[in-house]
């Protein structure tokens, strides 16, 4: 492709991400830190473009980012652009990238209710219909998402845990790190994300009042 076509591919995915987070700030799902980062894979020239890294633009609030203000970097982390600098968790959206050839949109974000289980490094048990959207319902397995306990870092060891823990399905909490939501575009991750907080804060909620029936068979 052209250096120009290339520079309009990349102005679209921008757009995306920035658009995700303009949503994900919209909806709720940012803490009060603005915490929360996307990331997106053109998967033709192999090129990511993320979020770029918090305070870096001086912007009062996540709604006022643009296309033009996200990172984009290669599948080695290297920038293709100098201009802005990405988040610093790219590497880990990478990996997945990698690992995933059927993700082509991440979201790392802090829910409030999914963060009670992951920080308790406690699996989200089977309870609601809603979580058949992120998995296949094995339900040998006790739970429908998984929670990655090691402490985090940027090591292989730490993304290769990550993307086990997975098991294949759109959804992951990390102890004392969030979630990671994958799909295969940024408003189905969205959606993943919106699902399980939702699931999280109902068990939430009913534990308050009695004794929950999982699903276990």
């Amino acid at each position: 492709m052209s250096d120009r076509i290339d520079a309009y591919r990349i102005k679209l995915y921008q757009d995306e991400v920035a658009r995700c987070m303009h949503r994900l700030f919209d909806e709720g799902h940012m803490n009060a830190d603005g915490l929360a980062e996307v990331s997106v894979i053109d998967r033709e020239s192999g090129i990511v473009v993320t979020s770029i890294k918090p305070g870096f633009i001086g912007v009062r609030e996540v709604d006022d980012y643009h296309g033009t203000d996200m990172a984009v970097l290669d599948l080695d982390g290297n920038p293709v652009y100098d201009i802005t600098p990405a988040n610093d968790n790219a590497d880990l959206a990478i990996a997945i990238f990698k690992a995933r050839p059927e993700v082509n949109a991440i979201i790392h974000s802090y829910p409030i209710y999914c963060g009670l289980f992951a920080n308790n490094a406690r699996p989200i048990p089977f309870a609601f219909v809603e979580q058949g959207y992120i998995t296949d319902f094995d339900y040998s397995t006790g739970f429908s998402t998984d929670v990655v306990t090691t402490p985090p870092s940027h090591t292989q060891e730490y993304f290769d845990e990550v993307i086990e823990k997975f098991h294949g399905t759109q959804f992951v909490l990390l102890k004392d790190f969030g979630s990671v939501a994958v799909a295969d575009n940024v408003d189905n991750a969205l959606n993943y994300l919106a699902w399980m907080e939702e699931v999280c804060q109902k068990i939430v909620r009913a534990e308050m009042i009695g004794e929950i029936q999982w699903i276990d068979e």
